[in-house]
């Protein structure tokens, strides 16, 4: 009787149950490949946004006389609107500006603070990832990190 599965072209119960299983196992293995190609993808966006956000504080140090972008002085803080303006206005030499807007960093959730940025003066400062803001700016230092995590700090 098994040899007339073949004439009919149907599925018996029990192929139908090792078919699932077999799609059940490849989801098992693939999923996290996919998670982690997500992860990947999430962080080198993340990091390609720091190093835009870098050179074009850098381009506006050049062309500044060595202010960062919300300096009035060499030695003034800066409010974080202050440095997304600076970095809005064209370039001198080009006529767009340093970046249209301020990225957002992948990591956080929250679309208000996706792009904010906790700005600081202080040349010990180190952000902790709890600044709830996606960067973190410190005009004494002219150092800029993500914050949306302790670990991401290190980038």
């Amino acid at each position: 009787m098994g040899t007339e599965r073949g004439k009919t072209g149907k599925l018996t119960l029990i192929d139908g149950c090792v078919l699932i299983a077999l799609i059940g196992a490849a989801a098992c293995v693939l999923t996290p490949a996919v998670s982690q190609a997500k992860e990947e993808k999430k962080l080198s966006d993340m990091v390609q946004r720091l190093q835009v956000i870098r050179s074009q504080m850098w381009l506006y140090r050049s062309e500044h006389n060595g202010l960062l972008p919300g300096q009035r002085t060499a030695v003034s803080a800066v409010r974080p609107e202050d440095f997304a303006a600076a970095l809005n206005q064209s370039c001198l030499d080009g006529g767009v500006p340093y970046l249209r807007q301020i990225p957002e960093n992948p990591y956080v959730a929250d679309p208000n603070a996706a792009a904010a940025i906790t700005c600081v003066n202080d040349p010990d400062a180190r952000p902790t990832g709890q600044e709830g803001t996606g960067w973190w700016f410190n005009a004494a230092t002219g150092e800029f990190y993500a914050c949306d995590s302790a670990f991401h700090t290190n980038y």
